[in-house]
Formats: C-alpha cells, structure tokens, sequence
C-alpha cells in the first residue's frame, strides 16, 4: 500500500503545477513553420497514398453505413463516443487555466451517463450544459509550444509535429483510450470493434459533411486540406471554435466564461452531433464560399447605390407630390372660373332687358291732330 501512495504524491503535485501553468497569461505557440510546409514533398507523396486507400476502402464503408444504419442509431453512437471523451475534455480545460469548463464536462457526463442513458441522448446539452472540446495538442499550444512542422500521417491525415506528440500522450492520458487498452474486463474483440466503430464514426460524418465534394472541387485538394486543417486548429487553440469564446490572446478567467453565453443552446440544424467535426466543416465551408463573401468596397458601393436608388425615389416622389398639388390647384382654379361664368350667365339671362330712352330736346312734340289748326272747320 506504501508503493501507491508514494507513487500518487507525486502526480498529484505535478497535476496541480500543471493546472496552475495553465492559468498563467501565456501567449499560445503559433503555426508558423507548418505554414510553410517544409515537408510537402513528402507529405505529397503520402497524401497521394492515403487518398487512394480511402477512395477503394474508406469512402465505399461510410457510403455504406450512411445508407444502411438509421440516423437515429449513427447520431446515439456519436454521442456515446462523445460522452466518454468528455474526462479528458475536463482535465485539458483544467490543465489550461479553465476549471469552469472542466467542472461543465463533468457535469456533462453525469448528466449524460445517467438520464442520458449512457450519452446516447445529449440531455446535457437541451438543459444548457454545452460541451468544449479540448485535447492535449490544444493544452500544449495554450502553454507556449509552437506546433513545429506539417506532415500527413499514413492512414491517419494531416497533423503537426506538436499535435502527433498530443496524440501520443493521449493514449496514456486520457482515460478512455487507457481503459480500452488496459483494463482487462473489455474483451479484445471489445477492443477492436471501438477502435472500428470509431474510425468508421469519422469517416462517415466527413463523407455526410460534404468534405468529400470540397476536396474534388478544388484545384489543389492538399493545399485546401492543409489551409482548412491548420485554421480549424487556430480556431480550437484560440477558443474561437465555440460560442461565446473570447477571440482575444489573453487568459480566459472563470467570471469571462461564466458570462460569456456558452450556455446558449442554439445551433443550426445540420450538426453532426461531433462539435469538432462540425467545426472543421464549417471551416471548408466558410473557404469554399470565400469569394462569395463581400468586400468592404462592394459593401460601400452597395450602401452608396442603395442611398443613391432612395435619394432618386424620394426626389421622384416629391416631384410627383408636387405635380399632383399642381394639377389639383390647376383644377380648383378651372372649377372655379366655370362656376364664376355660369353665375355671370344666369345673372345675364334673368336681368330685365328694358331700355331707357332719354328725351331728346331737339325733338318738338308733334300737335295731335285735333288741337291742330288744320283738323278745325272754319265757321
């Protein structure tokens, strides 16, 4: 009993140097070197290899366990695989300064494991507990470690040399790939089928993602897959990958998590279920559709023919106010000239037409005729 714990004492006071190196202010390794590729002729070579093999095995099993497994009974496999990684999810956020997102994994597979029905439904995630995915490359980029040069494993794909090691530890570290390998109540038939199951998992989510038709499509499918591969990582080193993560370099702190919204439960409705994979798709997506994305000159053009298109209505509509103000005014004006003449006309027609004759002087009244002296006999 002596050998364990002199054994455990140890660990544990490098586990707790470790989580608090993580919450030092660090600024995260960068990707520089892998940019460059200095290894691309090899990596060719292997990408070559490894494109071939999945086009005559990979590519016709995940078509084929798209098509005959139910959705249903492919996304409950998704979760179960994403419930028992969440412990290694909650030691990397431990180990990267970030006890509030590992005390939300635990909680995660908890939750998940017990009203979940062993992560086959993610109830954690519909009550608001979201997931953060983490591994041990990410924790060693968040302590400083640049991520050396790109190369493309056989059967494997694309990593970088900080990644590959990260891999590597992880077969130790992470519970669930040691207890797979190691503990002795799985049947080694057990064994190969998860390791199966799960390799098949990803390639069929790649296939249903349309990573597959992205990669045809593009002129350079190693260099778009390069560019997609090292991005995504810098969006998962960054936090930049989930909702409500800080997209700055500085330390995230508990009370910045605690308000940062990552309880928010909205996503859009074509999640594969793997928030990793769902990122990485929205990564080739967004590089896809890059061109199509507007530049702030086409934006400011568009403001100014908008502005443009509203100034010409609002001067067309004035205008035309201002015509119809006339025409009505033209019209009130002719209205009432009709009606003046009417009255004018009536008033003519109704006035007595009698004229009044002035006596003339000049004139002499003419005698009648029997007050003249020519109507008189004489006697």
């Amino acid at each position: 009993m002596t050998a364990p714990k002199s054994l455990l004492r140890p660990a544990l006071v490098s586990f707790s140097a470790l989580a608090l190196l993580g919450g030092c202010t660090i600024t995260p390794g960068t990707d520089t070197l892998a940019q460059t590729d200095p290894l691309e002729k090899f990596n060719r070579k292997v990408w070559n290899i490894n494109s071939k093999a999945d086009k005559l095995v990979m590519q016709p099993v995940a078509k084929y366990y798209n098509k005959k497994v139910p959705e249903p009974v492919r996304k409950a496999i998704i979760r179960i695989f994403a419930n028992l990684e969440e412990p290694f999810n909650a030691i990397n956020n431990l180990l990267q300064g970030k006890p509030y997102l590992a005390g939300k994994n635990i909680a995660r597979l908890a939750i998940n494991t017990t009203v979940g029905i062993g992560g086959i439904r993610d109830t954690a995630t519909k009550i608001g507990v979201v997931s953060t995915v983490e591994d041990f490359g990410q924790t060693m980029a968040r302590w400083g470690m640049n991520g050396g040069p790109y190369f493309v494993l056989p059967f494997m794909g694309p990593t970088t040399m900080r990644d590959a090691v990260g891999t590597g530890i992880a077969q130790w570290a992470d519970p669930f790939s040691y207890c797979v390998r190691e503990c002795h109540f799985v049947p080694n038939a057990a064994t190969y089928a998860i390791a199966v199951v799960s390799v098949v998992k990803m390639r069929a989510q790649m296939a249903e993602s349309g990573a597959d038709s992205f990669l045809e499509s593009s002129l350079d499918p190693y260099a778009a897959a390069r560019s997609a591969f090292l991005q995504h990582r810098r969006a998962q080193i960054m936090d930049q990958d989930a909702p409500g993560n800080k997209s700055s370099n500085a330390a995230i702190t508990d009370a910045d998590l605690s308000s940062s919204g990552l309880d928010d439960t909205s996503s859009t409705s074509t999640s594969t279920g793997d928030p990793a994979l769902d990122n990485a798709v929205a990564d080739l997506e967004s590089k896809a559709k890059g061109n199509d994305t507007p530049t702030p000159s086409q934006t400011s053009q568009t403001s100014q023919t908008s502005q443009t298109s509203q100034t010409s209505q609002t001067s067309q509509t004035s205008q035309t106010s201002q015509t119809s103000q006339t025409s009505q005014t033209s019209q009130t004006s002719q209205t009432s000239q009709t009606v003046n003449m009417k009255e004018k006309s009536e008033q003519a027609i109704t006035a007595p037409t009698e004229k009044t004759i002035s006596p003339d002087p000049e004139k002499k009244s003419l005698p009648s005729p029997e007050n003249s002296d020519l109507g008189q006999k004489k006697p």
